[in-house]
C-alpha cells in the first residue's frame, strides 16, 4: 500500500471512529456550500439516471451515468456537512449503483473495498445499502 492510500486509510478510520458525532462537520456558511454542492451533484446524477435509463445501450449515456454516480459517492464520501455514520454509508450506496452498471470502475471498487475494510477492521457491521 502506497503512503497515500495509507494515509486516506488513517483519515477514513478516525472519521468512521468518530461515529459519536451527531453534528455536522462544517458549520455556517460552509455547510451550505457544501450541501448545495451535494444538492447539484444528486441532481445531476438523477439527470444522468433517466438518460441512461432511456438509453441503456448508448456507451457515452452509461459512461456519463456512471461518472455522476461515482462523482457524487466521492463527495458524499469527503463532505464536511455530513456526519462519517452517513457520508460512508451514503458513498457505498452510490459506489456500489455505479458498480452495478460498470463492475470495473476503479474508483468504486477501490473506495468501496476501503471503507468495507475500515468497518471490518474496526469490527463494526458493514452498512447494507
Amino acid at each position: 500500500m502506497n503512503v497515500t492510500k495509507c494515509g486516506l486509510l488513517l483519515l477514513l478510520t478516525l472519521l468512521i471512529a468518530s461515529f459519536g458525532s451527531a453534528q455536522p462537520m462544517a458549520s455556517g456558511e460552509d455547510l451550505k456550500k457544501e450541501q448545495a454542492t451535494l444538492a447539484k451533484l444528486q441532481k445531476a446524477q438523477v439527470a444522468a439516471k433517466a438518460a441512461f435509463a432511456k438509453k441503456p445501450k448508448d456507451a457515452k449515456t452509461k459512461e456519463a451515468y456512471v461518472a455522476a454516480t461515482v462523482k457524487l459517492g466521492t463527495a458524499t464520501m469527503v463532505s464536511a456537512a455530513l456526519p462519517p455514520k452517513d457520508k460512508y454509508r451514503g458513498a457505498l450506496k452510490w459506489y456500489k449503483e455505479a458498480l452495478k452498471v460498470d463492475p470495473k470502475n476503479k474508483e468504486a471498487k477501490n473506495n468501496t473495498d476501503m471503507i468495507v475494510s475500515i468497518y471490518k477492521s474496526m469490527g463494526r457491521p458493514v452498512p447494507k445499502v
